[in-house]
């Protein structure tokens, strides 16, 4: 490897590092000298330039005086009880006295209170399957596209919508990012619409499959559980010949053009695995 593809290589492994800490740390972190990262963009792309200057930036990351957060998770909790519970969980966290001991009182409130919550819960839960008892389902299969899925809120949130609404399919963290959810029409769409609204630098509903009137909605599945994968080779872009693996095993290689925009070729040594 010759100087210069070294120094390239190195100054990519910077600017994919860059990358996730602004995508973890948004507010955080400051650039010292956004020209220095334009210099480096350029000398990337034309190896003529002079060589750029170091890049330097700070991630300011406050670790005293904050205050304390609660979330708890009932896997018995629909969303929308799941979401009530940490609401009030966080009001009775406000009331609280600075430099109080707080879990005592946090967990003695959830003895007291927690019972009503599974039982609207479960009211909840009888009232949507009797409805879906009486009528067919219809199946959707949500195909999204996204520059770029790191941040560990968002992963950790996506996962937790698709399971709380009974989804299957994966997420594909790194860059690019991808997420697939399947199951009843409406739960999909809900999903697509929480996904939607947190912050994200580019996000595209890029298909979406739909088949009315289905009795069994689990024979229609393409993917048992939903998931998280990750394909990347040394913290830099993920391998779309993986990924394209990853679709044909589940049957659905006809997406990949969809999602990312270029031919899916299957190399021999991929088929052959």
């Amino acid at each position: 490897m010759s100087t210069y593809e070294e120094i390239k290589e190195n100054l990519l492994i910077q600017i994919s590092e860059l990358e996730v800490l602004q995508s973890i740390y948004p507010k955080e972190l400051v650039v010292g000298n956004h020209g220095v990262l334009a210099d480096i963009n350029e000398f990337v792309k034309n190896p003529m330039q002079e060589m750029p200057q170091r890049l330097e930036y700070s991630v300011e990351i406050p670790l005293s005086n904050e205050k304390p957060e609660i979330y708890a998770r009932g896997t018995s909790l629909n969303r929308s009880q799941q979401f009530s519970l940490n609401q009030a969980l966080s009001s009775v966290l406000e009331r609280q006295e600075d430099n109080e001991p707080c879990i005592h009182a946090l967990i003695t409130w959830l003895q007291d209170n927690g019972e009503e919550f599974l039982k609207k819960s479960s009211q909840s839960l009888n009232r949507k399957s009797r409805d879906r008892n009486n009528k067919p389902t219809n199946f959707a299969r949500y195909w999204i596209h996204s520059h770029h899925i790191y941040s560990k809120f968002k992963r950790k949130k996506i996962f937790e919508l698709a399971k709380g609404s009974s989804l299957t399919g994966f997420c594909l963290a790194g860059k690019p990012g991808a997420i697939c959810i399947e199951g009843a029409f409406e739960d999909c769409d809900n999903c697509w619409q929480e996904i939607k609204s947190l912050k994200w630098q580019k996000i595209t509903l890029k298909l979406v499959e739909k088949e009315q009137d289905c009795k069994d909605i689990n024979a229609i599945r393409k993917f048992e559980n939903f998931e998280e994968i990750l394909f990347a080779i040394e913290g830099r872009q993920n391998n779309m010949g993986h990924m394209l693996k990853y679709l044909v095993d589940h049957e659905s290689q006809h997406t990949f053009r969809e999602l990312f925009g270029i031919e899916g070729k299957m190399s021999a040594k991929s088929t052959n695995r």
